[in-house]
């Protein structure tokens, strides 16, 4: 049976993701952080995690972070797709793919999964999903510190992505109600929004002194870049970065010094040297006719559950 768990299931949920996905997970051990991200809009006695279950016990999961998400003038309900799994005893019998598939298309018509691995873009490349890489521009402001800090030269960043002369968005919608629940009632950042257009926080580096500034969001002109840039600055930042799908988002950051990543780490608990390449698989009912290859995609690093704590 595949249903929504009730949020009275909690202990049990953070159970089973302490033993099957991994011992310590910051899920299994926060039970208000986990409430927050998978709050579900429609019934707050369940959560939006799916899960499938037989005689009780369960053997399969797929967390959902739901949105509204904005395709040009359609504004229609989403979902970010965390945490899947099946227990090794289940696996072969399409209880992953029967989880897409109960919220596909009939609870949400935007679907994503941000950060998938290779087993996960192969099953949702067959199922109709497309997959979209992620630009990340980075501005260094110390670079003694940030040499000391990661203990190496790095080289010419390079060349630019060339960005789409389409003006669509296609996305999370990114108003006053996502910025108030995204950023600022999140349980345990702390955010800075800036205009309603852009989001930052600084992060110390584990084991270091050092910050780190990461733009979490950003939808402004050079003026509000600059402003950003001015405040990483002054709030000690090392570097700061930006992640996002559109090449689009990122010139006005680049006009205030910002440039394609040359290679930096993009972990800092601890700090990560094997970061790789952020690709993502994305879905949206046909009728929406959203073409992924257009470059009106806007999804952020912090989008899902990619900027949470360990």
């Amino acid at each position: 049976m595949i249903d929504w768990l009730p949020a009275e299931r909690l202990d049990e949920l953070q159970a089973f993701v302490d033993e099957h996905w991994r011992r310590g997970h910051v899920l299994a051990r926060d039970g208000e952080l986990l409430r927050w991200q998978h709050r579900r809009r429609a019934d707050p006695d369940s959560l939006a995690v799916l899960v499938a279950e037989e005689d009780g016990r369960l053997l399969a999961m797929l967390g959902w972070i739901e949105f509204d998400a904005c395709a040009g003038d359609e504004r229609v309900p989403g979902g970010w797709m965390t945490n899947w799994l099946v227990v090794p005893e289940a696996r072969g019998r399409g209880l992953g793919l029967a989880l897409v598939e109960h919220a596909g298309g009939t609870t949400y018509d935007f679907v994503g999964a941000l950060g998938a691995n290779s087993a996960t873009r192969h099953v949702l490349g067959g199922a109709g999903f497309a997959e979209v890489g992620m630009h990340r521009w980075v501005r260094i402001f110390d670079e003694e510190a940030l040499r000391e800090l990661v203990g190496r030269d790095y080289p010419s960043p390079p060349a630019r992505a060339p960005a789409s002369e389409s003006s669509g968005f296609v996305g999370a919608c990114r108003d006053a109600d996502f910025f108030r629940w995204r950023y600022r009632e999140h349980p345990r950042f702390r955010y800075e929004v800036v205009d309603e257009r852009a989001a930052y926080r600084i992060e110390t580096v584990a084991g270091s002194t050092a910050k780190v500034a990461r733009i979490v969001d950003f939808l402004g002109d050079e003026a509000l870049a600059g402003r950003l840039a001015d405040q990483a600055e002054r709030a000690g930042a090392v570097f700061a970065d930006f992640s996002c799908t559109s090449a689009r988002a990122g010139r006005p950051l680049e006009a205030a010094g910002f440039v394609p990543d040359p290679g930096l780490p993009g972990r800092f608990q601890p700090l990560d040297f094997s970061d790789r390449p952020i690709v993502s698989c994305f879905w949206a009912a046909p009728r929406l006719g959203v073409d992924f290859a257009a470059g009106d995609l806007y999804v952020t690093r912090a989008d899902s559950d990619l900027d949470r704590p360990n």
